[in-house]
């Protein structure tokens, strides 16, 4: 219930759905209202959002984004092991003790001096929000940017940096093995372990997710998808690694493959649910009496946070350009600086591990859970103000765009799509390809999709501007994966009536405003599907009779003309 009213209200409110699960857990949580019947079990499904999420970064981890990830490779480590060093030396040298002068801040709050305690505080801010950034970079039309190329390239930096961060946190705090030995063998148990098995699945993996593909079977697809992300997690954490270590690994092996948007999309209503409940379970540790109390200490935290975090990263922008031949511009750095000042919602994973090995006391941990969500909301607000801020050190009318040769994605976002490439699409999709723009004269791009076997080891390419490949375009999730965002118009040509159904009312909702064209076999399925929102219909039931007059002329006419033959012979 509280899933499909955050859901709704965000929507309508134009805020991002994990705000709104935020706020909904600090409302419904024991600070709140405290109507969570199983709070362990609520927590043990956000674990597996946590789990499928890992997944779905592991397999957006693709060679074209590795490559794009070394353009800004010295910038993504300066920000993460400067923000630590930076945060972690500020409180060790009494930065809280200094600001508690001339603040009502609380003693009990601000006395960190454990440098355990210190980095792990620092590791855990240093994180910035994918969640809400990419939204922000999205809507300014910043993704194109230097600016937006380098906060793609640190946060996909930061998750990569998240999962061994998990292995290493007990052994940082002092509550892993002490023997030397067994941290030998437990390391050898781990790295022998675990690389032997992602040998053994990168030679594996993608030949059962084949077999399972010449069953047609959707359902059993998204099962293998499901079982994959758990059971590596498991196969990783018995090895005496992480879980999310495990998902992610296992997402990194299917990253490359040609079924990699199929398995997103067919993860993602799961992923999207159980990843609502962990953000509603990191809401509930919001407490709202412990932060009307601690007002002055958690704002000061906050702005401390943001502004800590802001130089460091302008600061890492601007060294010899020997050092960093992709050094920003002041105008993109002022960009970066602001948008990665916030927290990120892996600080909770990495907080909750820290209460989990007794680092942290439960009251710090719920003031440093609100101070981050008090960052992580107010990410909008930094965007707003990077775009203020930044035109003042904009001196030329250049473009400040980048030149992504390694795009994720080769097909137009504007690009006709074709719902199936059987019989019918094959010919739709051809007839389509000989199709000229009026203006420039080449075709238009094209792009089909079917869930063929034969798919899953290449893509089709029948002309330069048009690709066949593998997955259900049913689901607008798939189209979306591939960079299709505004399809000019989409046809689609399955032959049960069901799927057609199912189709139309599925990429309707989703693209509203494209025209959906498509066939039936009689007039009442024709009624259907418009009521569904085809925006044209092929009646087949009706092609015969309107086409009955004209293949009876032309047989006469045939047949006069061999008369006419035979008679002048």
């Amino acid at each position: 219930v509280s899933s499909v009213v955050v859901t709704l209200l965000s929507n309508a409110s134009g805020v991002s759905p994990i705000l709104g699960y935020l706020i909904a857990g600090a409302i419904l949580g024991p600070h709140g209202l405290d109507v969570f019947s199983n709070e362990r079990a609520d927590v043990e499904l956000g674990d597996f959002g946590i789990l499928f999420l890992l997944f779905s970064e592991g397999l957006e981890v693709s060679s074209q984004r590795l490559a794009k990830l070394k353009n800004y490779l010295p910038l993504g480590f300066a920000q993460i092991s400067l923000t630590t060093g930076v945060i972690t030396a500020a409180l060790l040298a009494g930065a809280p003790q200094f600001f508690d002068r001339f603040l009502p801040l609380d003693d009990g709050f601000i006395d960190i001096s454990n440098p355990t305690e210190a980095v792990v505080l620092a590791l855990a801010g240093t994180l910035s929000t994918s969640a809400f950034i990419f939204p922000v970079l999205k809507e300014r039309g910043w993704e194109g940017e230097n600016a937006g190329q380098a906060a793609t390239s640190i946060l996909l930096l930061q998750d990569l940096f998240v999962a061994p961060l998990l292995v290493i946190l007990p052994f940082v705090v002092g509550q892993g093995p002490t023997d030397y030995a067994a941290i030998a063998f437990l390391t050898a148990k781990a790295a022998i372990g675990f690389g032997f098995v992602m040998f053994v699945l990168s030679k594996v993996l993608q030949q059962i997710f084949r077999v399972v593909a010449k069953t047609q079977s959707a359902e059993t697809f998204v099962a293998l998808s499901l079982l994959v992300s758990v059971g590596m997690g498991a196969i990783a954490k018995s090895l005496g690694l992480t879980d999310t270590a495990g998902a992610f690994a296992a997402g990194i092996l299917l990253a490359n493959t040609n079924f990699r948007a199929q398995i997103q999309a067919d993860i993602l209503p799961f992923k999207g649910i159980l990843l609502g409940i962990f953000f509603m379970d990191a809401g509930s540790l919001f407490d709202s009496e412990l932060v009307l109390a601690e007002l002055p200490t958690v704002l000061t935290g906050a702005i401390s946070l943001i502004l800590l975090k802001g130089i460091t990263v302008a600061a890492a922008t601007r060294v010899p350009r020997w050092m960093e031949p992709n050094r920003l511009e002041p105008y993109d750095a002022v960009k970066l600086a602001f948008l990665l000042s916030g927290g990120g919602e892996f600080a909770f994973v990495v907080l909750a591990l820290a209460e989990k090995l007794d680092v942290l006391p439960k009251d710090l941990g719920g003031l440093l859970t609100a101070i981050v969500l008090i960052t992580m909301a107010v990410t909008p607000l930094l965007g707003i103000a990077a775009s203020s801020v930044s035109k003042n050190f904009s001196f030329d009318d250049l473009s400040h765009t980048f030149d992504d040769d390694s795009s994720e994605s080769f097909v137009a976002d504007d690009a006709i799509v074709v719902c199936g490439y059987g019989e019918v699409g094959k010919a739709v999709f051809e007839k389509l390809g000989d199709l000229k723009d009026e203006d420039t004269g080449h075709p238009p791009s094209l792009v089909a999709f079917d869930m063929s076997p034969m798919l899953m080891n290449s893509i089709l390419m029948p002309t330069p501007s048009s690709a066949v490949m593998f997955g259900d375009s049913a689901n607008p999730e798939v189209i979306l994966a591939h960079g299709v965002e505004k399809p000019r118009a989409l046809f689609v040509s399955y032959d049960d009536h069901e799927q057609v159904l199912s189709a139309v009312a599925r990429l309707r909702f989703s693209f509203p405003e494209a025209p959906i064209f498509t066939r039936a076999q009689s007039r009442f399925e024709a009624q259907e599907l418009m009521e569904a929102g085809a925006t044209e219909i092929v009646v087949e039931f009706d092609e015969l009779p309107r086409s009955a007059q004209a293949l009876l002329l032309k047989v006469e006419e045939k047949v006069l003309l061999e008369d006419s033959v035979v008679i002048n012979v």
